[in-house]
């Protein structure tokens, strides 16, 4: 296969599994997240009003989003255009979003560390500021 069109792939699969997560992320769907997310990621925040990071293990995030739900109903997250770069097994994707939480709605950026293992695109950390 020519390189381009194996980029093109590639980019097509990592949008993918980011397509994954934000499904995992609305339904609150544990086996979506598995999906999407390698066993050992960690998903960090960024505070903008203090410059303060934390860092959450998987099943911390799930932890959560299940009291998003719990507290919101209505979660979901909206992405714009995504820049992607692939270099050989490792991808990165930078990309603006509107979080809704109930009736409220947040922006921040998304910035995801991909990894292919085993043939499969999977999010081994994620990097957010809202």
């Amino acid at each position: 296969m020519p390189q381009a069109a194996t980029a093109s792939n590639d980019e097509k699969l990592v949008l993918d599994t980011i397509a994954t997560y934000l499904k995992a992320l609305h339904k609150a769907d544990k086996s979506l997240f598995h999906e999407a997310f390698a066993e050992t990621a960690n998903v960090s925040h960024c505070s903008i009003a203090d410059e303060k990071i934390a860092v959450s293990t998987l099943p911390m995030f799930l932890e959560l989003v299940d009291d998003l739900h719990k507290k919101n109903g209505h979660v979901e997250e909206f992405h714009t255009n995504p820049i992607v770069a692939i270099t050989g097994p490792v991808a990165s994707v930078h990309v603006p979003f509107v979080l809704k939480l109930g009736s409220d709605e947040f922006t921040g950026t998304d910035v995801f560390a991909l990894a292919r293992i085993d043939g499969t695109w999977k999010i081994t950390s994620k990097l957010y500021s809202m």
